[in-house]
């Protein structure tokens, strides 16, 4: 399994075109990520939600997925609480188990018509769960080395923007002192 990231995009005044769907259907065409869960909520009018969901997970997956993130969440736990590979081995075993019991997981539609409660009429909102199939291999790897893993993040041109105006304000400040 590669690495798993989670998006949340808002629009505003969204209209639907179809290249969101086409970019990630190409994506995971391509095998260089699997959809695990996206689901857009729109607002077309006052009273009007329309909500779609989409994945490339059958239940089989799902359920898989599902067990192996409690087991991962079980053994981080259970190493902390026990101290020692025992207890961390028992945690695993009550994550994977937990995690299968919870049921059907997800936003209900209650959770949808309070999210459109929030929303503008015209606006959007995109919540998006995506395995980074790509980055599997270059990630065994980096362990392999023996990189400790420390933070990520991403570089946009907002961002660049942003530490430029923070970076002018610096020299203006340092011009002015």
């Amino acid at each position: 399994m590669g690495p798993i990231q989670v998006f949340i995009f808002g629009f505003e005044d969204f209209e639907a075109t179809g290249a969101i769907a086409d970019q990630l259907e190409a994506l995971s065409d391509a095998g260089t990520i699997r959809i695990i869960d996206a689901r857009m909520v729109y607002k077309p009018g006052d009273d009007e939600l329309i909500a779609v969901q989409a994945s490339d997970l059958d239940d089989i997956e799902r359920e898989d997925l599902r067990a192996a993130a409690g087991a991962l969440i079980g053994l981080g736990a259970g190493a902390v609480l026990g101290g020692d590979e025992e207890a961390a081995a028992a945690g695993m075993i009550l994550g994977a188990d937990a995690a299968l019991g919870l049921g059907e997981i997800g936003m209900t539609g209650e959770d949808i018509a309070d999210l459109g409660d929030g929303m503008a009429v015209g606006d959007a909102l995109m919540v998006l769960v995506i395995e980074n199939v790509w980055a599997a291999g270059l990630r065994d790897a980096l362990r392999t080395a023996g990189v400790v893993f420390a933070e990520q993040d991403y570089l946009t041109p907002e961002g660049l923007i942003a530490l430029g105006g923070l970076l002018g304000l610096e020299v203006a400040l340092d011009a002015a002192g």
